[in-house]
């Protein structure tokens, strides 16, 4: 498989192939993959006789007398195929398929996409892991994983400088809190972003003022209301979230993950291991800052407060999934006891 950069170096310096595969996580990358790849075959030139585009319901004869075609006035005739669910095709209709595709010579060039069906190569099965290795082997096959940490942050980068503005690193990685990882939301923001800053630099501030958090980043602003003893604002937090139809059994399990999250950072100090240790014994990859982030807050509160916070946790989950009960007063209850549990030091 290649990646992006080897993808335009490839298509840049006029090394065509007859076939490609555009496929994994990040669907809005998949599509500008197939659109870059037609695009510069095509020079921008798509008109309706050298340029084809079916989707999953498609006849896999009609797909096949296109692949056949002579392009007119033009070097290149594309085939673009749009989430063909691969693994479902019939004998007879797999076989047709793998019959065009090893055909694929000449002046045509077939492109097979899937900008929203799931797949990824540890999901794919047989049919579509056929598919893949051929086209791994006799032409382009990329697969868009999903973006994190730094990566996704020079992404933003790149993003603002195209959008006529500037924005650091740092301002990138706090758009990534408050937005979350998913592209399609992100480039959304960035859009809204690059409008107001008009050619300037974007700011944290305009962040704070545009950008509307994720239900996750807000539970987790959650947390840190709550060790810091704030009721007043904890509870117009939970207002906010009910207000978004967020549920309480969601509001629980993400603030036991923040619980969890803070608890190994404090534990991993008293043992003496930095954060980073934490977070690569527990797989937070490129999400270590979390363990910063939460030990700084827990500052004033016990471990032994955390535990119990935990204990009390997992019991009102337990029975919000378990019962019919009020999910609202659950959680201002929930939140009511986990504010006093966090300052009690009795313990000390």
């Amino acid at each position: 498989m290649v990646n992006e950069s080897q993808l335009k170096k490839q298509l840049n310096s006029g090394q065509i192939s007859n076939l490609y595969l555009c496929f994994g996580e990040e669907k809005m990358l998949v599509k500008r993959c197939a659109q870059l790849i037609e695009n510069k075959i095509s020079g921008g030139d798509l008109n309706e006789f050298n340029y084809h585009v079916f989707d999953n319901n498609a006849d896999l004869g009609d797909i096949a007398v296109c692949a056949d075609m002579i392009p007119f006035m033009s070097e290149w005739n594309i085939l673009r195929i749009n989430d063909m669910d691969i693994d479902k095709l019939t004998k007879s209709d797999f076989d047709a398929l793998m019959t065009i595709i090893k055909n694929a010579s000449g002046q045509t060039v077939i492109i097979i996409a899937m900008p929203t069906l799931e797949i990824t190569s540890k999901t794919a099965k047989k049919q579509f892991k056929q598919v893949m290795n051929h086209i791994d082997k006799n032409g382009v096959c990329i697969e868009l994983v999903h973006r994190t940490g730094l990566m996704l942050e020079r992404d933003l980068c790149k993003w603002a400088k195209a959008g006529g503005c500037s924005m650091s690193e740092l301002t990138a990685h706090a758009l990534i809190q408050y937005a979350g990882e998913d592209l399609n939301r992100l480039n959304a923001e960035m859009k809204k972003l690059t409008a107001y800053a008009d050619g300037g630099e974007i700011t944290p501030e305009m962040i704070e003022l545009l950008v509307s958090k994720t239900a996750e980043a807000s539970v987790y602003d959650l947390f840190g209301l709550i060790v810091e003893g704030k009721i007043d604002k904890a509870l117009s937090a939970i207002d906010a979230l009910f207000y978004q139809q967020v549920s309480g059994v969601y509001i629980g399990t993400v603030l036991s993950g923040a619980y969890l999250d803070a608890y190994r950072a404090r534990v991993g100090s008293e043992a003496g291991k930095p954060n980073a240790v934490v977070a690569q014994d527990f797989g937070y990859n490129k999400r270590a800052w979390v363990l910063d982030k939460l030990g700084r807050q827990i500052r004033r509160v016990t471990t032994n407060s955390l535990r119990r916070s935990i204990d009390e946790l997992l019991r009102v989950q337990t029975r919000m999934v378990t019962e019919t009960v009020d999910e609202r007063m659950e959680i201002e209850r929930l939140v009511c006891k986990l504010v006093l549990i966090a300052e009690d030091h009795s313990d000390e």
